[in-house]
């Protein structure tokens, strides 16, 4: 297990609102849950910082690897933010680092890494970022 990454480390949050549904038989997060939570900030920020069109746009981005690790249990009624950082930007790979805080929490409840491939969507080949995408991507850059 790795250790809880501290919010100083992140720039950009995505707020998550939790829902009842969202807790598992434990009371607490399903870590599928969680999972969901990281995809949804990645694609918040592709779509509202990068403009990227996700559904329809020349460039698709697939999920190739995902992880994550617990080091407290949140639940609905919780409110959270998802702490969003990029670690590796090669090619058509982006590697990213996300946290999961309490509002004020210095350490995290959950941290992972998503690994997303960019492909031309047309053609169903991985595509070099484009420039404008890979300095935006590069401004979330987190030093490990």
């Amino acid at each position: 297990m790795t250790e809880s990454p501290q919010r100083s480390a992140f720039s950009h949050f995505h707020p998550i609102l939790t829902r009842p549904q969202d807790n598992g038989l434990n009371g607490h997060l399903a870590g599928s849950t969680v999972h969901g939570f990281f995809e949804t900030a990645i694609q918040a920020f592709l779509v509202e910082q990068a403009e990227l069109d996700l559904r329809d746009g020349e460039l698709a981005a697939f999920v190739v690897s995902s992880t994550a690790d617990f080091f407290a249990l949140p639940g609905f009624p919780d409110v959270l933010e998802v702490g969003l950082g990029v670690t590796r930007l090669v090619g058509s790979t982006v590697e990213f680092r996300l946290a999961l805080y309490r509002p004020g929490d210095a350490e995290a409840c959950a941290a992972g890494t998503v690994v997303q491939v960019f492909i031309e969507r047309s053609s169903a080949r991985p595509v070099v970022l484009p420039e404008t995408l890979r300095l935006i991507l590069a401004g979330l850059s987190l030093n490990r």
